[in-house]
């Protein structure tokens, strides 16, 4: 079963998402503040995160630079879902090699599907 961690600081949002992910057989974990993201990255060892941008103590990016510099975790899957829809905040998220970028509310459908492809990716022939 793949894990996903979600880490954001709106806990009604985490709330509504959990049942909706264990609906599709994933395992989920919740942190809802940049440390407590940072360190169960090391303490669950998720396949995939879903990520907020905006949160107290170095948000989401403070998450991705702690992922994209360690040797075990520097492949981590990592989706943004985040209220932010500036160009250059999707950018930067960019530059760490994101598996996708969703600006809130999101169409639900859609980040399943980009979940699946970045956790099951198909092989080309």
């Amino acid at each position: 079963m793949k894990k996903i961690l979600i880490v954001d600081d709106e806990q009604d949002w985490i709330k509504m998402l959990i049942p909706r992910l264990e609906s599709e057989g994933y395992e989920v974990v919740a942190a809802f503040d940049t440390t407590t993201g940072i360190n169960q990255i090391g303490d669950t060892k998720p396949d995939l995160v879903l990520l907020d941008i905006m949160m107290p103590a170095g948000g989401g990016m403070k998450v991705l630079e702690y992922a994209r510099s360690h040797t075990k975790t520097f492949n981590l899957k990592v989706i943004i879902i985040t209220a932010r829809s500036d160009e250059a905040t999707r950018d930067e998220a960019e530059k760490f090699g994101i598996s996708g970028y969703f600006v809130k509310p999101i169409d639900i459908a859609k980040v399943l599907g980009n979940i699946k492809e970045a956790l099951f990716p198909m092989k080309k022939l």
